[in-house]
C-alpha cells in the first residue's frame, strides 16, 4: 500500500502567464482547498518560464524527513530551484536534512523527482522508466542512499520514444495502480512491474496510449486531514466505466481543467504538485 501524502507544495504561474493557465491552476487549486487537501503556494518568479510551475522535477520530499533537490536535464530550468522554498520547508517542517545532488548535473546525471521516480514509501520501491532525464547511475545512487530498491524499465510513447518522466504511464493510489501496459517496450520487464505490483498490494487498473497521451498516468493520489483518499486528474482523461469504478472503490475521484497547462507544459496534475511527506512543525 502507498503512503499517501496529505499536504502539497505549488508554484502558481506568474500573472503574466496566459490567462487559461491561471484558470486551470486555480481551478486545481480550488480542488483541493474544497476538499481539504492542504497546499502551499508559492507564486512562480516571473523570470523562470512556465515550466517552473512543475517543482516535481527538482523537489522531493521522503518520509524519512529529507528533502532532496535533484539534478535536472535542462540548462534553463535549473534556476527554478528556489531556497526560498527550502529555507519555508527547513522553518515551517520537521526536516532532518536537506540534500543537494545538483553536482550530477555537471556530469550530465540527471534524475528528475517524482517526474522520473513513481515511488512506493512503504516498501521502500522506486519504479522508473529510463531516459535522457533519468539516468541508470543516478537513480540506483539515489535509491541505496535511502535504503530504497530501484525498478527500471523502459517505456516509449505513441511514437516509439522514450517517455521522459514515470509519472506519464503509472501513478500510485492507497490499493490502486494506474499503469499504462502498453508503454512498456519489453514485455518481461512489463511482467515483471505487474507482479511486484500486486504482491505489493495493488490492483493494477490499466489504461490505453489514447489515455496516456491525455494525461491519466499524470494524475495525483492524496488524503485530507480527516483520512478521505482522493485522485485528482485532468478533465482529459475520460475514463472508462470499469476505470471509474475500479478507482471509486478507494478514491474520490476529482476532475480538474488542465487542458492549457498540459498545452504550454506537457505535463498535469501530478507534476503540478509536490508531495510532502514531512510533519509540519
Amino acid at each position: 500500500m502507498a503512503v499517501p501524502a496529505d499536504l502539497v507544495l505549488m508554484i502558481r504561474p506568474a500573472d503574466t502567464a496566459d490567462k487559461v493557465v491561471l484558470q486551470n491552476f486555480d481551478a486545481l487549486q480550488h480542488a483541493f482547498k474544497k476538499n481539504e487537501v492542504q497546499a502551499v503556494v508559492f507564486e512562480q518568479d516571473a523570470a523562470d518560464s512556465i515550466d517552473a510551475i512543475f517543482p516535481s522535477c527538482w523537489l522531493t520530499t521522503l518520509p524519512d524527513r529529507t528533502v532532496a533537490v535533484l539534478p535536472m536535464y535542462r540548462r534553463d530550468r535549473r534556476q527554478e530551484k528556489r531556497d526560498d522554498i527550502l529555507e519555508y520547508l527547513r522553518k515551517y517542517f520537521l526536516v532532518n536534512d536537506i540534500e543537494d545532488w545538483s553536482e550530477f548535473e555537471v556530469d550530465g546525471f540527471f534524475l528528475e523527482g517524482t517526474a522520473s521516480m513513481v515511488m512506493d514509501h512503504e516498501h521502500k520501491l522506486i519504479y522508473a522508466c529510463l531516459s535522457q532525464r533519468t539516468h541508470t547511475a543516478m537513480l540506483e545512487k539515489f535509491a541505496a542512499a535511502h535504503q530504497y530498491k530501484a525498478i527500471a524499465f523502459y517505456a516509449t510513447d505513441t511514437s516509439g520514444k522514450f517517455l521522459l518522466h514515470t509519472n506519464r504511464m503509472l501513478c500510485l493510489g492507497s490499493d490502486f495502480a494506474l499503469l499504462c501496459e502498453e508503454a512498456f517496450a519489453d514485455d518481461m520487464d512489463l511482467m515483471a512491474v505487474k507482479q511486484l505490483l500486486l504482491s505489493t498490494g495493488y490492483r493494477i487498473i490499466p489504461f490505453s496510449y489514447d489515455q496516456l497521451e491525455a494525461f491519466m498516468g499524470n494524475a495525483f493520489f492524496c488524503v485530507n486531514a480527516n483520512g478521505k483518499a482522493f485522485l485528482f486528474l485532468s478533465e482529459t482523461a475520460e475514463l472508462t466505466k470499469e476505470q471509474e469504478e475500479a478507482i471509486s472503490a478507494s478514491a474520490t475521484i476529482v476532475s480538474v481543467p488542465m487542458s492549457a497547462i498540459e498545452h504550454v507544459g506537457g505535463a498535469s496534475v501530478g507534476s503540478i504538485v509536490a508531495p510532502v511527506f514531512i510533519p509540519i512543525a
